[in-house]
């Protein structure tokens, strides 16, 4: 069986046919491009990496087995429909919206708030066109990055800790949670 070598890099007026084979580095021009190591020094993803996460995966899995066994899950008695809970809170992904609603009209706190945050978003990369990945050099991205966990996690955190029957202010470590 024989071994189809690469051949140099086409000419003009060459016609590629069914039979010549091109390598990647017969086509660039100049020196071989390199991206920093040498073939002989990278790793291969299969079967190294896979095997690492696999065995990660396993671990994580067992440890998650053995909290669920020894460990309830919180769960409240039975839902009543015809007794609502005071306060109702939302889950604690929605409870900083449910904050903001508190604090705002419905139309600027569920709609526009949110809407301009996500615009926000689209638009900071064009903003930001700074290509480096130190973060020095990103302040920009990072401080938008930061004021919006910062006020999501206070905004939630105030929800889920601090909110008791009526939706009125309370101290968990003296009322306790709602």
């Amino acid at each position: 069986m024989a071994i189809a070598k690469p051949q140099t890099a086409p000419q003009v007026g060459d016609q590629p046919g069914p039979d010549k084979v091109y390598g990647l580095m017969g086509v660039v021009r100049g020196q071989t491009p390199k991206v920093g190591q040498e073939p002989s020094e990278m790793a291969f993803t299969w079967p190294h990496l896979v095997i690492r996460e696999a065995f990660a995966f396993a671990i994580l899995f067992a440890v998650l087995t053995i909290i669920s066994i020894y460990v309830d899950a919180p769960l409240e008695e039975m839902a009543d429909p015809a007794l609502t809970p005071n306060p109702a809170k939302a889950p604690w992904y929605f409870l900083g919206l449910q904050e903001l609603l508190y604090y705002m009209h419905p139309l600027l706190a569920g709609i526009i708030v949110p809407g301009v945050a996500i615009g926000a978003l689209v638009v900071l990369p064009y903003l930001d066109k700074n290509p480096s990945s130190r973060p020095r050099d990103r302040k920009l991205a990072i401080t938008v990055f930061l004021t919006g966990v910062f006020v999501t996690a206070v905004l939630t955190v105030i929800g889920t800790l601090f909110r008791g029957p009526n939706w009125g202010w309370t101290l968990p470590w003296v009322h306790g949670i709602f």
